[in-house]
């Protein structure tokens, strides 16, 4: 059931958010094949810039690259695809943004899913595959949860990741609406930092006590954010403020550890 969340959820929920906004599916699939494109292309340089340095997925350093790394990509990316694709350049709307969003999040679930399945066959039929013992460790408590455990996982990376990307998404569009190059720099260092945090987590505090800090810290402030830049968007274009509603986020853990 769990990865019929991961596998299914986003393209029902974008599909289903796309219509709700009055929005073409069309902006959901580009988020879809904006983010594939961008996680292959980062995935390549952080695996190149590790071997490199010598760093190994454990690091402080390690976590730094690949936040900075997802901050440049993911963020540039959205500001690309908002300023030169037709379908954005005369609907630079907080429901564009929304519906980019949808797209961008279910493409990076739908990795998750992808993620904890390999990791599942792994374990089942080689596990000697995995050869560092703590990665092993960690894999391991992965797949021993129940059940009711990774459905909530699933819903929790489906839905709540959707609120931070729907911020993400929302900050450049703004700056693309207004020409303004700074809301692009914000949104670059906004989740440069949100990675970083969530990476190092386990060294902050115990496990459950930072994750429940962490997911109340997300909960208010991303909110928060939301609303001020739904607001600051309808006023734009006060003609989309009617349509729709944004819709507010789930009291659902985040995962600690960004991909």
């Amino acid at each position: 059931m769990s990865y019929l969340v991961y596998f299914a959820g986003p393209f029902f929920l974008g599909i289903a958010g796309a219509k709700f906004l009055r929005q073409r599916t069309e902006l959901f699939f580009i988020g879809v094949a904006a983010f594939l494109v961008t996680w292959a292309v980062m995935q390549l340089l952080v695996a190149g810039t590790s071997q490199a340095l010598g760093l190994t997925d454990r690091s402080f350093l390690y976590g730094v690259l690949v936040a900075v790394v997802a901050g440049i990509f993911e963020e540039s990316t959205r500001h690309i695809v908002f300023q030169r694709f037709a379908v954005f350049r005369t609907n630079r709307t907080w429901r564009a943004s929304l519906t980019y969003a949808f797209g961008h999040h279910g493409m990076e679930t739908v990795i998750v899913g992808a993620t904890l399945l390999l990791i599942t066959l792994v374990l089942r039929f080689d596990p000697g595959a995995i050869s560092n013992p703590a990665t092993l460790r960690m894999c391991q408590e992965l797949d021993s949860l129940g059940g009711a455990a990774k459905l909530y996982n699933a819903v929790e990376r489906l839905a709540v990741g959707l609120l931070i990307h729907a911020c993400f998404s929302a900050v450049v569009m703004l700056g693309v609406a207004r020409g303004q190059l700074r809301w692009l720099l914000l949104a670059i260092a906004w989740h440069f930092g949100h990675d970083l945090v969530g990476f190092n987590l386990g060294r902050i505090a115990p496990g459950w006590i930072a994750a429940k800090a962490w997911v109340g810290i997300i909960i208010v402030a991303y909110s928060y954010a939301i609303t001020r830049l739904w607001r600051a968007l309808s006023r734009i274009d006060p003609a989309n403020a009617s349509s729709g509603a944004c819709p507010g986020p789930s009291p659902l853990i985040l995962p600690g550890r960004p991909i």
